[in-house]
């Protein structure tokens, strides 16, 4: 298998992840289905990065990852082997800042199973918490006098034209 295929096999699972992550973390999943929005797959990265379901180091492992991909579509030979340096470097400091040097060959499809399953693992825990209801502190009442004094305040679009 072609690292391209390798690091595309990775991401498609990624992908689902975050998918799957998004779906969990975030209310009312049937107006929101993340896998059917153009985000593709770095849009996806950042909602669960700020979603705190990434840590920083693993965030930056999986742009990095997808980073290798564009470029290898771009050029199936281009040289990678920088990018899986710091894809790996980002990955293993994320688990001990103190793992700076490493020994072994960098491994992108080896980051991103890791990071497949701790997403995989959290996504169980968010779908294990009970979901709470939206803390409205304004009662009904004036949460809709305040959107009909808005409409009145700042007009129409239908008014513009």
């Amino acid at each position: 298998m072609t690292l391209l295929a390798s690091v595309e096999r990775g991401l498609d699972d990624l992908e689902r992840r975050f998918d799957e992550a998004l779906d969990a973390a975030l209310p009312n999943p049937v107006a929101l289905i993340f896998s059917d929005l153009p985000l593709a797959y770095q849009g996806k990265r950042d909602l669960v990065f700020a979603l705190d379901l990434l840590s920083e180091g693993e965030n930056e492992c999986a742009l990095i990852a997808g980073f290798i991909r564009d470029r290898l579509r771009e050029n199936g030979g281009a040289d990678v082997a920088h990018l899986e340096r710091e894809a790996w470097y980002y990955l293993r400091t994320s688990i001990d800042p103190g793992w700076q040097f490493d020994d072994g060959e960098p491994s992108v499809p080896a980051a991103l199973a890791y990071l497949a399953q701790i997403l995989r693992e959290r996504t169980d825990a968010v779908r294990s918490r009970p979901r709470t209801a939206h803390p409205d502190a304004t009662p009904q009442a004036e949460r809709a006098a305040l959107l009909l004094r808005l409409r009145a305040e700042t007009g129409t679009l239908a008014g513009r034209v």
